[in-house]
């Protein structure tokens, strides 16, 4: 059996101790000084039949305990297993370096609490802690410069000012004309610019940072007019549902992170990002924060034609992204699911969930 460090740890000094991170298995520890050694020399693979070459001056016993423990710790991966398969496939893929990955993988897989505990906390809080100010207002009225604004405005404009995230929807199928449009107007390709030395960059609806087109979209469908449920990834070149599972996806609180308010849905789409295809050409971390804006421009689109046709697109990012990702296919150091759309049909005068 060989094991070395894992490639994804990042040390932080914590009080009067430094405390080990490793943001792939999102597991936290503190190190002796055996354990520190250990890390410090297992850098490459080794094999555990040579031990005593390595550290002369312990027993086998103790350096054999120490690293059971570390290989639970996450600190050390054992060859052949799933954490080191992942720990390699980040090691190959990743370009934006530790301090990127570190945010990116160990902020997507935080436990959420209900909408009920958690304005049950905002109210506690409140009692102590005041939220700041949520607008900023001008503060010299002699010179602030009034803006026009029209009595006349027509289209889009006025499906702007009618767009809402509203939770509470009726059991009811939209239709698949109605799902197109969302797709067709947020992620179809719509021209090339074409660069023979490179590669022809695709052009959307939405901007794209560097026209790199990082996301795919994928359709979980319960109940839309006209599609069989199941769940679809969406050919943006070729404007069509491949079929990726067959039958009625999960049921969508058990998707996003126990979010009963989406049970009624008609269907979820799912923005998927691939990061390799921004890190060809950015190598600069600057470019997951690219990467993260736009999906932004893609879910706005969608929620505003959402609203032109009467259905709404409630955005959510707390989202199970283990049974996502299962569901949908996909994975990886360098593929995640970013951003979730709930599709539905909402009451007309619903009592709650209305932003």
């Amino acid at each position: 059996m060989r094991v070395k460090r894992s490639s994804a740890i990042v040390v932080l000094l914590e009080n009067d101790e430094f405390v080990f991170h490793n943001f792939l298995g999102q597991q936290t520890f503190t190190a002796n000084p055996t354990a520190l050694e250990i890390l410090r020399r297992l850098h490459v693979w080794t094999d555990l039949e040579n031990l005593g070459e390595y550290f002369p001056g312990y027993s086998r016993e103790s350096i054999e305990r120490s690293i059971d423990q570390l290989v639970e710790l996450g600190a050390l991966v054992v060859e052949g297993t799933d954490a080191a398969v992942l720990d390699e496939d980040y090691t190959r893929t990743w370009a934006w370096g530790p301090i990127s990955a570190a945010y990116h993988f160990g902020t997507r897989d935080g436990a959420f609490i209900s909408a009920e505990e958690g304005m049950e906390l905002l109210r506690q809080q409140a009692k102590f802690i005041p939220s700041p100010p949520l607008y900023q207002l001008n503060s010299n009225p002699a010179t602030d410069v009034p803006l026009p604004l029209r009595e006349d405005y027509s289209e889009p404009f006025l499906t702007m000012a009618k767009r809402r995230t509203n939770r509470v929807m009726l059991d009811a199928p939209i239709t698949v004309e109605h799902l197109a449009d969302c797709l067709l107007f947020s992620m179809a390709i719509t021209a090339f610019i074409e660069d023979p030395e490179t590669v022809d960059l695709p052009l959307k609806m939405t901007p794209s940072g560097g026209g790199r087109n990082p996301y795919e979209a994928y359709v979980c469908v319960r109940n839309v007019t006209g599609l069989a449920p199941g769940t679809y990834h969406y050919s943006a070149l070729e404007r069509t549902l491949g079929v990726v599972g067959e039958g009625r996806p999960p049921p969508f609180p058990s998707l996003l992170a126990g979010q009963q308010w989406s049970s009624p849905a008609a269907a979820v789409v799912f923005l998927v990002a691939n990061f390799d295809r921004v890190m060809w050409k950015y190598q600069d971390p600057h470019g997951y924060r690219v990467v993260m804006m736009e999906a932004g421009h893609i879910a706005q689109n969608i929620m505003l034609v959402a609203t032109r046709h009467g259905i709404v697109a409630n955005p959510s990012g707390a989202f199970s992204r283990i049974a996502v990702e299962e569901t949908l296919g996909v994975g990886g150091a360098t593929q995640s699911a970013v951003y979730a759309l709930v599709l539905g049909v909402p009451t007309e005068d619903p009592a709650e969930g209305v932003a």
